[in-house]
């Protein structure tokens, strides 16, 4: 009976945290109110001597089996928001043999996986609890950032093969070995923890965080997530700055189109398409990025070829090797439509078509002879 009720004595409150979440869980055990330290896995810049506060927020994450926990906000010294937070305890449960998982998932301002921070003093574990390596631990975190995972699609028991009837005897009905396909995405022997964890970053909590923000939004966030390395930050600041927002930001946009993946390349010059027209002298740094950005945008950016400056043209007429077919095809029709071509431009077409090392110089030598 004493047996009993010390055991109930320690069970409660330990139950108690896994249903409200205590308010950060860190690596030491203790609960703190800022955050000091970049976590130990995370895909966002982290600056030296940031001092993030944590304040709890009305929102709450569903985890099965006990409940809803807290949403935590993260706020820089000014109060402005820069992450989401939530600690996690849950049991995870595989084989008839149940262990608490400890982790401190975060997440962008838009919802998206930002990192974890494991705990020191609870490490999560794999089947015969053997304790996660670090090794384990960074492919958790590749998997986390993986938003389009096979776990999105697929139910636990569908993600390992059950044994033949005949190896059945005396082993648990949900025993199996991981599916191949997925095999190389998890932690080996820690099937069921990924996949809880990737669920709980991935579930409906993140359109929460994301409406949380934007009924939040004003000029100085939208600034920060255009100024900032994140890619989704960069593709919501352009989305809703306006054009106002579009000029007074100006050199940061050329930098991105310059600098961006092909997804921001593209947004930018199809948002600004009207200005090449209205303004060619000032969309100079999006033709000096030319020979830098990858195909598909050269070809949105050659579509504005008829309103680029004299200077400009005689300018590509020096970097025709960047060009595809296709896009060589584009601009020679464009000096055919000029009213008159330099000599510049003539002599930079004659050297072209003169190379033994340019695989389109054949198409610039029949434009020679069609002109001659």
């Amino acid at each position: 009976m004493i047996r009993i009720a010390l055991g109930l004595f320690f069970l409660v409150p330990l139950l108690c945290q896994a249903q409200l979440g205590p308010v950060t869980a860190f690596s030491d055990g203790a609960q703190k109110t800022s955050l000091d330290v970049r976590p130990e896995f995370f895909v966002l810049d982290w600056k030296k001597g940031t001092v993030l506060d944590i304040v709890e927020t009305p929102m709450t994450i569903m985890v099965d089996s006990v409940g809803t926990q807290k949403i935590n906000l993260l706020q820089n010294k000014k109060r402005e928001p820069v992450l989401y937070s939530s600690n996690i305890v849950t049991p995870v449960c595989a084989d008839g043999d149940c262990k608490l998982m400890h982790i401190t998932l975060y997440w962008t301002l838009l919802g998206d996986y930002a990192g974890f921070d494991r705990s020191v003093k609870e490490p999560l574990t794999k089947h015969d609890h053997d304790e996660f390596l670090y090794a384990d631990y960074w492919k958790l975190h590749e998997l986390l950032q993986d938003h389009n995972s096979i776990l999105k699609r697929r139910r636990i028991d569908e993600l390992v093969t059950r044994p033949k009837p005949s190896e059945m005897e005396g082993v648990d009905a949900l025993s199996g070995a991981t599916v191949k396909e997925v095999k190389e995405s998890v932690v080996s022997g820690a099937l069921y923890s990924c996949y809880v964890a990737w669920h709980l970053v991935h579930g409906k909590i993140k359109e929460e965080l994301r409406a949380y923000t934007v009924a939040r939004q004003n000029q100085d966030m939208l600034l920060r997530m255009l100024n900032s390395a994140n890619t989704n930050y960069q593709m919501y600041a352009l989305e809703n700055l306006g054009e106002e927002g579009y000029e007074a930001h100006f050199p940061r946009i050329t930098e991105l189109f310059r600098s961006g993946i092909p997804l921001v390349r593209s947004f930018i010059i199809k948002n600004l398409a009207d200005a090449f027209a209205r303004s060619p002298s000032i969309m100079q740094p999006f033709w000096e990025a030319l020979p830098h950005i990858d195909i598909n945008t050269r070809s949105l950016l050659l579509q504005h070829i008829d309103s680029a400056p004299d200077a400009t043209v005689t300018a590509i007429s020096t970097q025709l090797g960047v060009l595809t077919k296709n896009q060589l095809i584009q601009f020679l029709s464009h000096l055919e439509d000029r009213k008159s071509v330099s000599g510049e431009i003539w002599e930079n077409l004659r050297r072209f078509a003169a190379s033994s090392k340019e695989k389109n110089a054949y198409i610039v030598v029949q434009f020679l002879e069609d002109h001659s």
